[in-house]
């Protein structure tokens, strides 16, 4: 054991890596899986993977996957999540292009293993846990790391419990930090995507120093970032496009849209969905009277006869032909966010220094601001808009309201209804500030000359605060709505109103909201929310005693961590929480922002932990076992294990395997929040009713063709608001409808949850001939089953297995639903987490890594070639009828079967150039309903390939320069188009897992080392 040690923290804890260490920096090629090679070929590297045991990546019996720094350049991007998505098997769970209209999440960027989610990927900093970016569950967003202080990225998939703890079902990606580097660096690096927006500037800096001897290590860093907002326009011209897949709408009152004649729709089968029209009913002028009159253009028309003065209508109809959204209507694409804008500052600090082998001192503090800006569309304004504890509406604009234009007189029979698009308030923008401190802390060093130790600590503080602008309240909106004209003086009719600074409001026309009244009903709503981690613990490691192969070496260990979370939702309240959290205020949902509950919880955990490593056979087959033992004061005792095998028959072949069995807690959202507001699609399964008992249809749900159609007929005439429908005159006559094509769908948190388990199979093949040098092939097969996965049933199947069961409405599932006892609608569906699901992936990665001189032409090339191909992905649950169901995404839209990325490179002296492909397979939109390419409702994308080049030059005395630069996207190609209607579509349109919203994008950068 050497007097001074080299600490590479990052599923490590002392390593020794004296050859990539001597390298200079443009020679550090990746470390790969099993080559445990450095670039000028030594094979004795020793680092510590899935593992607190020093090993060599030779010995692990999982597979890793590498990135090294040089990787992460050459990748064309500075963002740490875009980087290793890249990499099969690694997806992106939220990232700024999915979260544009999220209210918590939004800006986030972070990563998700095997599909699994992001709660089951465990996120490391240098081998250590770091606290959660997030309020709504346990997630690192990468974008709170120096991507300039990274030396290499470790990702394992699949059972990793037993040596790290919960959250390890899917797998971990371990960021490891700088901790070598002398001298000063400073970087720049600008980039430009081809169309608008998208500008991203990145500085950074780094001093590192050895003192007293080399004992010392001091080594500070930073980077500032910004990213500009890409938002949909013209030079996207996709991303605008008004379409949507749906059926044509074939109604002789609408023929004039002539959707028939839409690419794709078949005027002989008007069910089958194409692309068609695809607007907003809210328009920045105004629809009124259910479409009989409208502002469009600079003009008003209305559907009364052409010969009445007041009366117009649009060239291309017939009077009866009135207001039709898909035509008339407002694109409210253009100016949403396809990428969000970010403003990032990181800076970290690294300090070690040996006093004696026996006590080595290592402290990392890690500060990160992240400053993330999305764009939505404009709110709306309706008559039907519900507010307060009643539920009451805004209601009908009064007929004596002097705004109502002639146009609008001549159509109406009453009071005035509306549907309006507030432009003036300015576009919906989700603003938030996060801001996030870590700091590690351990000591270490050598017990005797055959066993160490370390005891660390870590402390995490996460703060969020968001501003969701241009808002509007519904009781200031309903108020200024209601007008009189006193003294020739337009004023707010209502004497409370008044006195509330009340300003009329005209929103018939384009432009007719002044300043005054924007100002009045506008609302800006803010929400905060904090994270707070903390961990102590310490282990021993060494030799045990020798048996006939070698020595038995083991780690055993403790470790206790605090995770607490408070969050303060908007105090404008919601029907979750009252106003300020209190339940008993009648002033509850009166603005359109929906918001998260106030949550104040925390959890306690208490491990033990071991690990063994036992040679059978000498250099050929050794035995690695973990465990880990948890006692939370949420859920109890938890167990995790796993056991491997390494078995090297002959130089340049191994086999590995290994069986894991890993249980994850819930995390404090699953376990304790309240109900957060959600929208979800349903299908009321009483939709069609007859007072008489006949018009039921098969439910919407999955499994819905088992269910007793007589029994969901009895349990739906039992329903007392849908008893009261029938009951209403205006109704005699009429099927039950439920009257909108979505509800409100809270999800919340279950404090009766368990653990989820799973149990993970990995068997592997290396080979490295020796008669071809430089060249590794991989290839393992991985198996994740989890039973009792925590998660719950969707909006649709709660429903139908309510209406559907023998037991209505005495079961779990009608207890959640709340219908108006007056009109019958479903008004809301909590989705509580549940122990419900068994999932499952499994699957194949390939890899092949080859260095080569080829003689003939000058340089050295490289190949790296990694490859994934799920054989399943699935989950099997409880259906309608307590039929077992396995319903699986594989094949579809955003699940493909395949991923591949392949990179080449070539170096000839200081010249290095580098092409990447990725490539994403493409599938149907939706399994159950559409899986046949000949059935109607059917959409289907191929899979999909984007390809970027990079190129550098190091200059100076000792290469202390260095310039490049590179194209993303080489090709400017957007991806598939996904509209509305799909699954795995939006109105955004290019922002799919299949896309790349940004395009075609230069960059060049410049770095000095001193």
């Amino acid at each position: 054991m050497t007097s001074t040690r080299q600490k590479l923290l990052g599923f490590t804890c002392l390593a020794t890596i004296p050859a990539l260490l001597a390298m200079p920096a443009h020679a550090q090629d990746t470390v790969v899986d099993s080559t445990a090679q450095s670039a000028d070929g030594a094979s004795d590297l020793i680092v510590v993977t899935g593992s607190r045991i020093e090993r060599s990546i030779q010995e692990s019996a999982v597979p890793l996957q590498i990135l090294g720094a040089e990787d992460l350049e050459e990748s064309g991007t500075v963002d740490l999540a875009e980087a290793v998505i890249e990499l099969p098997g690694v997806s992106a769970s939220i990232s700024p292009q999915s979260s544009n209209d999220q209210i918590q999440t939004a800006g986030l960027s972070t990563i998700d293993l095997r599909r699994l989610g992001d709660d089951r990927t465990l996120v490391l900093i240098n081998g250590k846990r770091a606290v959660s970016n997030s309020g709504n569950s346990d997630r690192v967003s990468l974008s709170t790391l120096p991507s300039g202080f990274i030396k290499r990225v470790e990702v394992t998939t699949g059972g990793a419990s037993a040596v790290y703890g919960s959250d390890a079902i899917a797998g971990v990606a371990n960021f490891v930090l700088e901790d070598n580097f002398q001298g000063a660096e400073f970087e720049a690096r600008y980039l430009t995507p081809e169309a608008s927006g998208g500008e991203d500037l990145e500085l950074n800096a780094m001093v590192g120093k050895k003192f007293n001897d080399n004992r010392g290590y001091i080594m500070v860093a930073g980077s500032y970032r910004d990213v500009k907002i890409i938002a949909a326009d013209k030079t996207r011209p996709e991303s605008i496009l008004a379409l949507e897949f749906d059926d044509p709408d074939v109604a002789a009152s609408n023929s004039f849209a002539n959707e028939l004649g839409q690419p794709g729709c078949d005027p002989s089968n008007v069910e089958r969905h194409c692309l068609v029209g695809s607007f907003s009913g809210s328009t920045p002028g105004g629809v009124f009277e259910g479409g009989d009159a409208w502002y469009k253009d600079g003009q008003w028309f209305n559907d009364i006869a052409r010969t009445n003065p007041n009366g117009r209508l649009p060239s291309d109809r017939n009077p009866g032909q009135d207001f039709y959204s898909d035509y008339d209507g407002y694109n409210t694409r253009i100016g949403q966010s396809l990428i969000g804008a970010r403003r990032m500052f990181n800076v970290g600090a690294n300090l070690t220094y040996e006093f004696s082998p026996a006590f080595n001192l290592s402290l990392i503090g890690l500060y990160s601001m992240v400053h993330s800006n999305t764009a939505g569309g404009y709110e709306t304004l309706n008559d039907s808009d519900t507010f307060g504890s009643t539920g009451q509406t805004i209601g009908n604009i009064a007929s004596s309201n002097p705004f109502i234009p002639p146009e609008v007189h001549v159509t109406r029979s009453g009071s005035v209804d509306f549907d309006r698009s507030l432009v003036e308030l300015g576009i919906q923008r989700r603003l938030n500030k996060r801001e996030t401190v870590r700091f590690i802390g351990d000591v270490s060093g050598s017990l005797s000359d055959k066993w160490e130790y370390e005891l660390y600590s870590t402390y995490g503080k996460f703060y969020q605060r968001q501003i969701n602008t241009n808002e509007y309240n519904h009781q200031k909106a309903q108020w200024a709505l209601d007008v009189e004209t006193v003294g020739g003086v337009i004023r707010c009719r209502n004497a409370a109103a008044r006195a509330d600074g009340c300003v009329p409001l005209n929103i018939f026309g384009e432009g007719t909201i002044s300043p005054e009244a924007a100002d009045y009903i506008r609302y800006t709503g803010n929400a905060r929310q904090t994270r707070t981690q903390f961990t102590a613990g310490g282990f021993v490691r060494g030799e045990l005693f020798d048996l006939w192969a070698g020595p038995v070496k083991a780690v055993f260990g403790v470790e206790y961590r605090y995770e607490g979370q408070e969050t303060h939702g908007d105090p404008d309240g919601d029907l979750v929480g009252g106003l300020d959290g209190d339940p008993t205020t009648d002033d509850v949902d009166q603005t359109s922002l929906a918001t998260f509950p106030d949550i104040k919880a925390s959890y306690r955990v208490k491990e033990m932990f071991g690990e063994l490593d036992v040679p059978l056979w000498e250099d050929t087959l050794d035995l690695q076992l973990a465990a880990r033992v948890a006692d939370y004061n949420t859920v109890g005792t938890i167990f995790s294990y796993n056991a491997g095998l390494v078995f090297r028959p002959m130089d340049g072949l191994r086999f590995r395997a290994q069986y894991s069995r890993s249980q994850r807690a819930p995390n404090l959202t699953e376990f304790f929040s309240l109900p957060r507001p959600d929208a979800d699609d349903l299908i009321d399964p009483c939709e069609g009713l007859m007072p008489d008992g006949s018009g039921v249809r098969t439910p919407a749900g999955v499994g819905g063709s088992a269910a007793d159609l007589a029994v969901l007929t009895s349990n739906c005439l039992a329903d007392p608001g849908i008893q009261a429908y029938f009951a209403d005159p205006a109704n005699a006559g009429l099927a039950f409808d439920d009257g909108d094509s979505s509800t409100q769908g809270p999800n919340a948190g279950n404090p009766n949850l368990k653990e989820e388990t799973a149990d993970t199979y990995t068997f592997g093949v290396v080979a490295t001939p020796r008669f071809i040098p430089g060249l590794t092939l991989t290839l393992d097969y991985y198996r994740i089953s989890i039973k009792d996965a925590i998660t719950s049933i969707d909006t649709q199947d709660t429903v139908d297995l309510c209406y559907t069961a023998a037991d209505y409405p005495n079961n779990k599932f009608c207890d959640v639903i709340t219908r108006n006892q007056a009109s019958g609608e479903i008004i809301e569906v909590i989705n509580y987490q549940e122990n419900l699901n068994r999932e499952r992936v499994e699957g194949i990665d390939a890899g092949l890594f080859y260095k080569f001189k080829p003689g003939f032409v000058p340089g050295r090339f490289d190949v790296d070639v990694r490859y994934t191909h799920y054989l399943t992905q699935d989950v099997k649950f409880t259906g309608i009828g307590g039929q077992v169901l396995t319903s699986s995404p594989l094949g579809e839209i955003g699940t493909p079967k395949d991923e591949l990325r392949l990179k080449l490179g070539y170096r000839l002296g200081d010249f290095r150039f580098t092409y990447t492909m990725t490539y994403l397979g493409g599938g149907v939109d939706d399994l159950v309903a559409a899986p046949n390419p000949t059935d109607d409702r059917y959409y289907k994308v191929k899979g999909q390939d984007y390809h970027r080049i990079y190129a550098s030059y190091d200059f100076g005395k000792d290469d202390q320069y260095r310039i490049y630069g590179g194209i993303n996207n080489l090709f400017n190609d957007y991806g598939p188009f996904m509209p509305d209607g799909l699954n795995n579509g939006n109105f955004r349109n290019i922002v799919s897992p299949l896309n790349d919203p940004a395009g075609r994008e230069f960059y060049v950068g410049v770095r000095a080392r001193f």
